[in-house]
């Protein structure tokens, strides 16, 4: 068999205690807010620090032009990747890279980078996706045995084809003042009580593929998109939330006509979660189809 080890990122949220279960090992991103840095998942837990972001967010006008107090991410350095990658060659093992998305992050560069620094073989992959999709892959992946690298591989490819990322935000304000929108279009969305519904594209990019107004008219939409790429109950299947656990729960409810099999709940890591602001609630999942992501190509 294939002897390999998962290497993954926090902002797949998956904690180290999962992580230490998985066999896996997860390297953190950084977040400085404060004058402070914050190594994901390590430094701070994430409900403190959506409690601390948020709350003094809440103080002052957010779209203000002084508000200049806004978290700054910071990719995994190479170095944790080179120590990550050795302690797995030190077990006897691949190293199989697999997290954010290239296009979000400088990570995956990062992740080269330190590849470089050895003879062995070591496997980095991209996997366009991103959030709780990659935990989702990477709980599959390991829920098999590959003979080959190539099997391994192949089977990677199929979850990448086959990962969905459905989510609602609450609030507009935060994915505006991280600049995945324009401020006019946040205001104008809460204004008019816009709940956009979520999707990964084919890069991993976030994008709306619906306007309903209220989060009740967005759950239910969800919920109509699951008869389009229902579940695959084969495999985990994961709701997530940043803050506010009623609003997923909400979503969990208006899903159930499509839900026939278990699925877990899980927090939205904080690298994340500061961008999507408070009260977002998401589904990760492996569709029985092979998701059509070009449908909302740009």
């Amino acid at each position: 068999m294939f002897n390999y080890k998962i290497i993954t990122d926090s902002t797949s949220g998956i904690s180290l205690e999962e992580a230490e279960k998985l066999g896996i090992t997860v390297v953190p991103l950084t977040l400085s807010y404060q004058g402070k840095d914050y190594r994901d998942g390590i430094d701070i837990s994430t409900d403190a620090f959506y409690e601390l972001f948020f709350k003094s967010q809440e103080k002052r006008k957010i779209f203000s032009r002084e508000n200049k107090d806004f978290p700054k991410t910071s990719m995994v350095p190479p170095a944790l990747f080179e120590k990550a990658f050795k302690d797995a060659l030190d077990e006897g093992k691949t190293p199989v890279f697999l997290g954010i998305t290239s296009v979000l992050s400088g990570t995956f560069q990062s992740a080269n980078l330190a590849k470089d620094l050895f003879d062995e073989d070591i496997i980095v992959i991209d996997s366009q996706t991103a959030l709780g999709c990659v935990k989702v892959i990477i709980k599959s992946i390991l829920m098999e045995e590959y003979e080959t690298k190539e099997k391994l591989l192949e089977k990677i490819d199929y979850l990448k084809k086959h990962v969905n990322y459905l989510a609602v935000m609450d609030t507009l304000e935060y994915v505006a003042k991280g600049g995945r929108m324009s401020r006019f279009s946040s205001i104008l969305g809460n204004l008019f009580h816009f709940k956009p519904i979520m999707q990964l594209d084919y890069r991993g990019v976030i994008v709306p593929v619906s306007k309903p107004r209220g989060l009740k008219h967005a759950f239910a939409g969800i919920n109509e998109l699951l008869v389009k790429d229902p579940i695959d109950f084969n495999y985990p299947c994961e709701f997530g939330y940043s803050t506010q656990i009623e609003n997923v729960q909400g979503l969990i409810e208006a899903c159930k006509p499509n839900l026939s099999g278990e699925y877990t709940l899980g927090q939205i890591s904080p690298v994340i979660g500061v961008h999507v602001g408070p009260g977002a609630s998401a589904l990760f999942y492996i569709s029985t189809h092979e998701v059509d992501k070009k449908l909302i190509k740009e």
